[in-house]
């Protein structure tokens, strides 16, 4: 008994070893293709999980690629692909879409009928004031202002489709959804510090000492008192008698 179930789990795992190798064959072939989008061209990866989205929904491969978009990290259909995939499942009448104004539609719900129950399977009514609440119509280049009729279309359908048939679009949105209200992917880079802005250093400045000329003053010549023993005694003549006296000398 062991042994067979062994044997049981050897096979399954070989059967799923052999399955993946194909995939990846798939998938090489598949991303060196001309005709998928940049988001497949040349990536293993993301057509790996084209052809895995394909398995699921038994939709062709190439059909998926051309159709899948990946929005901010999250994979999303065409709302043409969204609407065929519908209207082509057999499970349900094509998708009728009712207006309130055909000429200045305001509004709009898709509306489908069960072919095994015969049953009218209505969606969410989706209005332009709806729109206006959600940001939808209030982005720069947004369609909704340019037309209103198709996106309500495509919103409609795309509501409808998670209400009635998630298993056909595998609960993805829309690419217009996505782009509507799905955040952008955040900037993770690190910011570099600022560095701090060095401050000229100021020097002191000392003030130069202030320079007093000082006052000379000249003493006049008859302010001068000299001494008694240095005052100069006038000059007198001498005798004849000391003229004698001092010859014989």
């Amino acid at each position: 008994m062991n042994e067979q179930t062994e044997n049981n789990a050897l096979s399954i795992a070989d059967a799923e070893t052999r399955s993946f190798e194909l995939m990846q064959r798939q998938a090489k072939m598949l991303s060196s293709s001309t005709l998928v989008p940049k988001d497949f061209l040349g990536n293993v990866a993301n057509c790996a999980i084209a052809i895995n989205v394909a398995k699921r929904t038994r939709l062709d491969p190439l059909m998926v690629a051309q159709n899948l978009a990946i929005i901010h990290g999250r994979p999303s259909w065409s709302a043409t692909a969204l609407i065929g995939m519908i209207n082509s499942c057999g499970r349900y009448s094509p998708l009728r879409f009712v207006f309130d104004n055909e000429d200045e539609p305001t509004s709009c719900y898709a509306v489908a009928t069960d072919k095994e129950s015969g049953q009218d399977l209505k969606g969410e009514k989706i209005t332009l004031t709806m729109a206006k609440a959600e940001g939808w119509s209030t982005k720069n280049g947004s369609k909704w202002l340019t037309m209103p009729g198709q996106m309500l279309r495509y919103r409609a359908a795309s509501f409808w489709s998670r209400a009635y048939a998630s298993d056909l679009s595998l609960g993805f949105y829309t690419q217009d959804e996505v782009k509507d209200f799905a955040e952008p992917a955040r900037n993770v880079t690190p910011i570099s510090p600022i560095k701090a802005i060095e401050k000229p250093i100021e020097k002191e400045i000392v003030p130069e000492p202030e320079v007093i000329e000082a006052e000379i003053v000249v003493p006049c010549a008859d302010s001068v008192t000299v001494p008694d023993k240095e005052k100069v005694k006038p000059e007198r003549k001498l005798t004849l008698q000391e003229l004698i006296d001092n010859a014989e000398d």
